[in-house]
Parts: C-alpha cells; sequence; structure tokens
C-alpha cells in the first residue's frame, strides 16, 4: 500500500511538472490548457477508482504510463524553450579570430619562428593586426596593404614571410580561379582572438498587431556553427509582415548589389564605402542590416541569420525534401556531383546544400539561387509538419541552435506563434526581386576592382511602394 501512495504521489508530480512547462511556454490558448488539467483530473479519479476496487497492478501500471508521458512531454516542452533561448540571440559581442600564416613549404612551423619575420597586414584590419603582432613573444616587421590579392601575390613570391588575415578574407581570396586552393597552400602559424561589440538594431513593436519587418541573411559559415567569425551574406531576403491583415512580402536583394556600407564605428566595417552588400556580413548582421535600410530607406524591426551549411544535417534527419524546380540542372560546383530535373525533386541534405547555393548554372545566376533557396526552405517546413518530425524531436531541435539566430525575443516568437494557434488564417504571401546591371567595380573590402551588380533604381522603388503597401495592408503593385 505505501509503494502504491508513493507512486501515486510520483504521478501526481509528473503531471504538474508537465503542466508548469506547459504553461511556462505560453503557446497554446487557455481552453486548451483546461483541456489539459481536466484531462489528468480524470485520469487521476480512475486511478483512485480502480485503486478502491482493489485492482492494484491495474492501477500501478496506469501511475506509470502516465508519470513517463507526462516527464516525457515536460521535457520535451522544457528542450524547445531551451532551444528558442539560444535561438533568441541579443548578444551583440561577436568573436573575431586573426591568423598569422605561413606557406606550408616554410621553415616558419610555430609562434617562436616568427621572429624577425616580415609579416603583411591589410589597411582595413591595421589597428587590430598590430595588437595581433604585439601579443607575439618576439620582435616582428610588417607591410600594410591596402588590396588583400596584392598582399597575397607577394607572399607567394616570397616578398612576405608570412601574412596575418582574418580567415573570412580566405573565402574571397579563393573566389579567384588563380588561388582557389589557396587555402590548402598555407598553415597557421598562431592565431589572435578578440571580440567586437556590435550595435543592437532591435526596433521592437507588438507582432501580434503591428507590420513588422524581418532581416533574413543567408550565410555559409566554416565550422557549420555561429561560433565562429562572421561570414559574407550570401542571401538577403526582407520579410514584411502584417499581422491584421496576413499578408507576407518577401524581397530579395542579389549578394552582389553594389552598395553604400552603412555602419557604427563598433562593428569595425569602412562606412560610407562602396562594396559588394554580401561583403557586409563580414562585419556582423548589424551591418548588413543597416546597409539595406539605407538602400531601402526603411527600417527593419528584426534580423535572422540562417546557417545553410547545417542543412546536410537537417534534411538527412528528416530523410530528405521535395523541391520543385523550373529546369534540369547538373549542380556543378558542390560537394558531390548532383542534379535536378524539371518537376519535383527528392534531395538528400549534400544535394539540398548544392541547390541552395548553386548560380552560375542559372542564366538568372543569383535571382534564381535565391528562389531555389525559399523552395528547399519550404520543403522542409512541410516535412517538418509531418510525421518525421516526431521521429527526430531531440535530433532537429539541437540542430536548430545552429540553423538560426534571432535578435527577436523568445516571448515575441511564441506570442506571434500563440495568435496562430488561436486564431488560425489563410496567409498570402507575394515576392518580389531587386535587379541590377552586372559591370566591374571597387571592392573595397577586397581592395581590388570585382564582379558587381549595378542597382536598378526603377526595381528599389517598386520595392518600396510593395513595403508600404504592406503596411497599410493595401494590394501590393508590383510582385514577381
Amino acid at each position: 500500500m505505501k509503494k502504491s501512495f508513493i507512486l501515486f504521489g510520483v504521478t501526481i508530480l509528473s503531471i504538474v511538472y508537465f503542466l508548469f512547462k506547459l504553461i511556462q511556454m505560453n503557446v497554446l490558448p487557455y481552453i486548451y490548457i483546461g483541456a489539459f488539467i481536466g484531462l489528468f483530473i480524470v485520469f487521476l479519479f480512475l486511478i483512485y477508482f480502480i485503486y478502491k476496487k482493489k485492482h492494484t497492478f491495474i492501477c500501478m501500471i496506469l501511475c506509470i504510463m502516465i508519470s513517463i508521458v507526462s516527464l516525457l512531454g515536460g521535457f520535451y516542452i522544457h528542450r524547445t524553450i531551451q532551444t528558442l533561448s539560444k535561438i533568441s540571440d541579443s548578444n551583440t559581442k561577436k568573436k573575431k579570430v586573426l591568423s598569422i600564416y605561413s606557406l606550408t613549404n616554410s621553415k616558419i612551423q610555430k609562434e617562436e619562428d616568427l621572429k624577425n619575420c616580415v609579416i603583411g597586414i591589410l589597411a582595413i584590419n591595421e589597428e587590430k593586426s598590430k595588437e595581433c603582432l604585439d601579443s607575439l613573444n618576439c620582435d616582428t616587421q610588417y607591410v600594410v596593404y591596402s588590396s588583400s590579392e596584392n598582399m597575397i601575390n607577394d607572399f607567394k613570391e616570397g616578398l612576405l614571410d608570412c601574412i596575418c588575415i582574418d580567415s573570412m578574407y580566405l573565402e574571397i581570396v579563393e573566389e579567384n580561379s588563380e588561388m582557389e586552393n589557396f587555402e590548402k597552400e598555407i598553415q597557421e602559424v598562431y592565431r589572435y582572438t578578440y571580440y567586437v561589440q556590435q550595435s543592437n538594431t532591435v526596433s521592437s513593436v507588438d507582432v501580434i498587431k503591428e507590420p513588422f519587418t524581418v532581416l533574413i541573411s543567408g550565410i555559409d559559415t566554416r565550422t557549420g556553427t555561429f561560433d565562429d567569425s562572421d561570414s559574407r551574406s550570401d542571401v538577403n531576403l526582407v520579410v514584411c509582415v502584417n499581422p491584421g491583415t496576413h499578408q507576407i512580402f518577401l524581397l530579395s536583394i542579389p549578394r552582389d548589389y553594389y552598395v553604400k556600407t552603412v555602419c557604427d564605428a563598433s562593428d569595425g566595417c569602412a562606412n560610407g564605402e562602396m562594396d559588394k552588400l554580401t561583403h557586409t556580413g563580414w562585419h556582423g548582421i548589424s551591418t548588413t542590416e543597416k546597409t539595406i535600410e539605407n538602400l531601402l530607406d526603411m527600417e527593419i524591426n528584426y534580423n535572422v541569420t540562417v546557417n545553410f551549411q547545417t542543412i546536410v544535417t537537417l534534411v538527412d534527419l528528416l530523410d530528405g525534401v521535395d523541391v520543385y524546380s523550373p529546369y534540369n540542372v547538373e549542380l556543378s560546383g558542390s560537394f558531390h556531383s548532383c542534379s535536378v530535373v524539371e518537376g519535383k525533386n527528392h534531395l538528400n541534405g549534400e544535394c539540398a546544400l548544392a541547390y541552395a547555393r548553386e548560380r552560375y548554372a542559372y542564366v538568372d545566376g543569383d535571382r534564381q539561387r535565391g528562389k531555389n533557396q525559399m523552395e528547399l526552405v519550404k520543403g522542409i517546413i512541410e516535412k517538418c509538419l509531418s510525421t518525421d518530425l516526431l521521429n527526430h524531436f531531440t535530433d532537429i531541435l539541437n540542430i536548430m541552435e545552429d540553423l538560426f539566430q534571432t535578435n527577436m525575443e523568445t516571448s515575441q516568437i511564441l506570442s506571434f506563434v500563440k495568435e496562430q494557434i488561436n486564431h488560425p488564417s489563410n496567409w498570402s504571401i507575394d515576392t518580389y526581386s531587386l535587379n541590377g546591371t552586372g559591370t566591374t567595380g571597387y571592392a573595397y573590402e577586397l581592395g581590388d576592382y570585382a564582379y558587381v551588380m549595378i542597382p536598378d533604381e526603377s526595381t528599389i522603388q517598386n520595392a518600396k511602394e510593395d513595403i508600404e503597401a504592406i503596411y497599410k495592408g493595401e494590394g501590393i503593385p508590383y510582385v514577381n
């Protein structure tokens, strides 16, 4: 009898734990929470009734089953809250890493070998590069370069013993076909870590009642996590949402758009200089956000960083996703050979990432890539709405921590979800893409000339009118 009372007490505590977590998440309407409470009360009375009838064994089995279900339910809710808290990261302190590299065939193998070496540094990061050299335990000399390409050419020709460079610049160096294997030719001798306090760009509104705008920036980090230096912003989507009229407007901005960089001094970028939009991502999403705000003459409320590198793991956990392609395309340049055919395609993780990255195979280049990425995200959402999500719930939550980062608070995300549960509605979704003309322009971050896209001002004006219409709850005049 004593064991029965103990088990009954454990069952009650398990139910209380589940209900506490359910209320803490604050997503379900109160009527559903009331229904859960009523259901558990019925189960407890049933257990008590069975116990009074001397069916002790059945009573114990029911207690164990309800306890397990309650504890598992409470655990999954706890993990969901925990993951959302990690995704909603308002911390503006960013990690930066400067590395000193030597050639792989060099005699310089470790920090002690750097004594009296001549090291190339970039003017755009001269102050921090000097801090890096000052932190060494040996004397060195340095040469300042305005162009990363010129510095690396001198380095390869033996005019420099080493270079001091942020690893993020290796991405753009390897875009040059003559240097696509450059990273294999070098070795890291020394690493210097520092932190930059970036500005907080949040402009909070009531997301249940007021229209708001979110910048989605898609990056490919080198490690597959957000715990490293910033990366280029390869995908730039401005999402305008009107919760009152249930309208969503997606605006795609090409990565090579030639824009004036806008940032605070703390962001570490060259304010006012002309460059590709994608290069603003090197200085954090706040720089990309301010630059786009200046381009479109608007205020962006929140931002979301999406790490496409983790898509491989996520898609494989979901046993692949379905996407629709308007073309037959060989996805060249991917890690593995993949192809898509006109119509429906089922892609595994590697091919999904290749599909999200490919742009050279299309006449519309980066604009078509943006459409492909939206199609891929749609396929992932559809798969997550199926039972496959339940089969890999915990694993998917772990991946989500490395897939998204946003400065929107967890409470805002949950209140928006709660509103959709309370008042489910069909949303209208319209899209528009900015356009421009390809040419060659001086990219400040590169310190040299590169391919850029000169903005088509008429498409920018069209986008402004679309955004204004969304905020007014009117029909969107310009769509794809």
